[in-house]
């Protein structure tokens, strides 16, 4: 059996198109690794919904509720028929010492999120300087 067919026998769950994993503000203390499929990342900005992304396979989402307790930031729905890892406290740590590519593709895409977040406020500053000039 391959490595992927072991992680999702082990961590993994088909959800259907159109269902709603968590909802912006929910409590949440698991991850999810996405092995097949596509989700819809929305964030509530005012009086409307925004999509902020779509992620499919390789990605992950909802770190930030597993590794700090955080509140969910974002509502996320199954866009197409999928496969996720669902990973919890207690399987994370184990997760990532015996998957090294797996821990090592997660510190990329958050320092490549963090360079995104980076740029996006050095262009809003630059755009409210401008204004109050």
């Amino acid at each position: 059996m391959k490595r992927e067919e072991q992680l999702f026998w082990k961590f993994g769950k088909d959800f259907p198109k159109g269902t709603i994993l968590f909802r912006e503000g929910d409590l949440g203390q698991e991850m999810f690794i996405i092995q097949k499929g596509k989700v819809q990342v929305r964030k509530r900005v005012g009086s409307t919904e925004r999509v902020l992304a779509e992620l499919s396979e390789g990605e992950f989402f909802g770190e930030m509720a597993l590794l700090m307790g955080m509140d969910r930031s974002a509502t996320v729905e199954v866009i197409e028929d999928s496969k996720i890892l669902v990973v919890r406290p207690d399987t994370f740590e184990s997760l990532l010492k015996s998957n090294l590519d797996i821990a090592l593709k997660m510190l990329k895409k958050m320092a490549s999120r963090l360079r995104a977040l980076d740029e996006h406020f050095e262009t809003a500053l630059l755009a409210a300087q401008k204004e109050y000039k």
